[in-house]
């Protein structure tokens, strides 16, 4: 399964990430670990995010857990940047 991540460790809710994508639009999705784990695993799997076209994008941790960030391009090239925003 072709896919950037990013480990973002243990997050509190409401901290912000903005991604932007450069190339290719992309399923952006923000997994607790549970959920990133069973991605990997081909199993069922929920995400907050969805499919983006126009960027930057930007998606709020919704309860503290750890999380990952999850871009896949569906095989096209893409260029993406995260950046933890700060109020």
């Amino acid at each position: 399964m072709d896919h950037l991540y990013w480990e973002l460790g243990s997050r509190a809710g409401g901290a912000c990430f903005e991604v932007e994508l450069r190339g290719s639009a992309a399923r952006v999705c923000l997994m607790d670990i549970d959920h990133y784990q069973a991605y990997l695993d081909g199993d069922e799997y929920e995400y907050y995010g969805g499919f983006y076209d126009v960027s930057p994008v930007v998606l709020e941790v919704p309860y503290d857990d750890y999380w990952y960030l999850v871009v896949d391009s569906n095989g096209h090239r893409v260029k993406v940047w995260v950046t933890e925003v700060f109020d």
